[in-house]
């Protein structure tokens, strides 16, 4: 009887062991399918597809899980998550308002931001030309409201068409019925051949698109989902890689077994002879005494630290750091600054001329510290200068470079660049951007857009990559700014970055004003930001303004007038000229003629109170859209702006006549200013002409 008990028991104990394991094994997971192409959607024979179900796909074969997908809007798919109705949701940008009612995961599925697409025979130059163009966007997309938010503090202000889905908007851009359509980057990157568009370089608001659980469930599952996506972007084989080329390239790449590479036999074997010697040196320092091994520590590190300091300064020696750099030519100004990190790095900037008229401008970070990623710098840096005054444009230049370094790259450092050649007499800027962050282009009201490009990979990592460039336009005025990840990845004590945003923001503060004062303005920001924190890395910045060679010397100019009523056609003259050099519509000029006829005249006939012979002297010069026009005179002290021509009912003849042109003058121009300074009457006067 006993021993039939203890069967049963047994018997019991099994079958509650098999219920548990078929359960586990059969883990069904709730998905939210809201259509987010090429993440996620639904094609026509109604299959689910994209990136994050080829992904799903794969952990759940690993897991044992059942995937179930519940399909809705994402406004469905976020409440139905957070009550609990669906259990995973693919895809959910990450942000602080929504951390107190989802759990995320630590890995990132893909990046996404906003992108602008224009048709494929568009030419671009500036976001300034979209100013009261058609733009078509989808009214709830969150890139959209962002940009609309930057476009609105520059005061461009297109024409938005609302449409209810991307597929409309790239579908207006290709018909040509709009100028240009806002679409998430992953959209578009699938569906821009088939719309035969193309990406324009203004990119903004970069989010990262993670899987997302309820706050306090499934906490396990957001785990699981973690490590499989960890180890799946550690190598280049794997589904996550192959989806990813898929579904935004249209392609899959064929590539050869991790364990086939060579360079991997040769991790491998460095490895472990990296192992035997620091074995070796572990042994040694067993044998020797405590007191001689704290001497030898102590005498290393002092020379470790005396040879960092000598290669900080050889590094530093090697980079232009005299400024103004070319005094002679006036088409450009240009600053660069490099504040290295506690370390050695391998941050580095150069500027140099190719022939007369065609400047090279450079800037790139070694991967490492120390002193072989500055002794790296260096010999980029000087094959760079070498390749570019054979080759000239910067898709040579940087494909010759890189196969002379891949090609004898044993330790497998690398380097990112960005290189453009700016032509001084066009504004024409031709670059390449290998592996390095997008750079930013300032327009002259200190507006910025990415230069995003010509995306290539680093320097030293492929010798048979043929590199591509693009093109961009500087205007009269316009600037660059070329910077290291340092910059942007700059940490405060909380460990929060600096972040590109924060950059254009600061940028965008610093309209008119020298390249030194802009980079002075940034680490002065960055400083503030970061506290007493030391940096973690170099922070390299390099700022350049273009000056037409068509408006320079035509946009200021002094003349030394007499105290005569004849010197008024030299006034205009000189008016006329500098007005002609800003295109200044002919009514400006008119308004500002007739002003200067009346202050003038006034200025001659009763400034003085002698028949004497005076001097009076006249600044023109362009500020922005304004004219701006400076009257100095040593005559009596006489405030215009407090002038009044009596009262209206005071019959024509009798009011003072001075004070009627006066009046006329103050009327005509937009804003006029007195002072009295050093025994000078100064009265200045603007005019804006747009």
């Amino acid at each position: 009887m006993e021993i039939r008990t203890r069967s049963y028991f047994l018997l019991l104990i099994l079958c509650l062991l098999s219920a548990i394991a078929a359960s586990a094994a059969d883990q069904r997971i709730i998905v939210g399918l809201h259509d987010n192409t090429p993440l996620i959607f639904t094609d026509t024979d109604s299959r689910v597809k994209g990136i994050a179900v080829d992904i799903l796909t794969h952990i759940a074969r690993k897991e044992g899980w059942d995937i179930q997908y519940r399909p809705g809007s994402y406004a469905q798919c976020t409440r139905r998550l957070e009550t609990g109705a669906i259990d995973l949701l693919p895809g959910m940008a990450m942000s602080a308002q929504l951390e107190d009612k989802f759990t995320f995961g630590k890995e990132t599925i893909v990046a996404n931001w906003g992108q602008l697409y224009i048709s494929s025979d568009a030419t671009f130059s500036d976001i300034l030309d979209f100013h009261e163009k058609d733009v078509a966007v989808v009214e709830a997309d969150i890139y959209f409201q962002f940009f609309e938010t930057i476009l609105d503090k520059f005061e461009i202000r297109p024409r938005f068409i609302m449409v209810d889905s991307y597929g409309k908007v790239l579908s207006m851009v290709h018909e040509k019925t709009v100028s240009a359509g806002i679409v998430p980057r992953l959209y578009g990157a699938y569906y821009e051949k088939r719309f035969r568009v193309r990406q324009s370089p203004i990119s903004f608001r970069p989010t990262e698109l993670r899987f997302a659980v309820a706050k306090g469930r499934n906490a396990s599952i957001v785990n699981s989902l973690d490590g499989h996506l960890k180890q799946l972007k550690e190598n280049p084989n794997s589904i996550f890689y192959q989806s990813l080329d898929l579904w935004t390239q249209g392609v899959r790449k064929v590539t050869l077994p991790l364990w086939l590479r060579p360079l991997w036999v040769l991790g491998i074997i460095t490895g472990v002879m990296g192992l035997i010697v620091v074995g070796n040196i572990i042994l040694r320092k067993q044998v020797k005494l405590r007191t001689e091994a704290l001497k030898t520590t102590i005498a290393e590190k002092e020379k470790i630290e005396s040879e960092l300091a000598v290669a900080r300064e050889i590094q530093l020696q090697l980079l232009p750091g005299i400024f103004p750099a070319v005094p002679n030519r006036k088409e450009f100004d240009i600053y660069a600054s490099l504040e290295p990190a506690r370390e050695v790095g391998g941050d580095f900037y150069d500027f140099f001329f190719i022939d007369r008229n065609s400047l090279c401008i450079v800037i790139g970070d070694v991967s490492g510290k120390g002193v072989p990623a500055a002794l790296f710098m260096a010999m980029t840096k000087t094959m760079i200068k070498a390749a570019a005054r054979l080759l000239v444009e910067p898709e040579y230049i940087l494909a010759d470079v890189n196969r002379e370094i891949a090609r004898n790259n044993p330790s497998l450092t690398f380097v990112t660049v960005f290189l453009g050649v700016l032509d001084l007499n066009s504004g024409g800027l031709t670059y390449t951007c290998a592996g390095h962050n997008p750079q930013l282009f300032i327009g002259q009201r200190g507006n910025t857009v990415l230069l995003g490009d010509a995306q290539c990979p680093a320097i030293g990592l492929d010798d048979a990559f043929q590199y591509r460039q693009a093109t961009a336009h500087l205007r009269h005025k316009d600037g660059l700014l070329l910077f290291t990840d340092g910059v942007t990845e700059a940490q405060n004590d909380k460990n929060r970055l600096f972040t590109q945003e924060s950059l254009m923001n600061t940028v965008a503060l610093t309209a008119d004003v020298t390249p030194k004062e802009r980079v002075m303005a940034i680490l002065s920001q960055i400083r503030e930001f970061t506290g007493s924190r030391p940096l973690d890395d170099d922070m390299t910045l390099l700022a350049l303004t273009y000056f037409s060679p068509n408006r320079i010397g035509d946009t200021h100019k002094t003349i030394v007038l007499m105290n005569d009523i004849r010197e008024m056609s030299r006034i205009i003259d000189a008016i006329t000229h500098i007005a002609d050099s800003v295109s200044c519509p002919p009514v400006v000029v008119h308004d500002v003629t007739l002003a200067m006829e009346e202050i003038f005249s006034n200025i001659v006939f009763y400034g003085f109170g002698d028949d004497l012979d005076h001097h009076i002297t006249l600044h023109l010069v362009i500020e922005g859209d304004a004219l701006i026009l400076t009257l100095q005179d040593e005559g009596i002290p006489f405030n215009p702006l407090n002038v009044q021509i009596g009262p209206r009912d005071k019959p024509l003849e009798e009011r003072d006549k001075g004070g009627m042109g006066i009046t006329l003058a103050k009327n005509l121009m937009d804003q006029m200013e007195y002072r009295r300074e050093r025994g000078k009457n100064i009265l200045r006067m603007e005019k804006r002409y747009r």
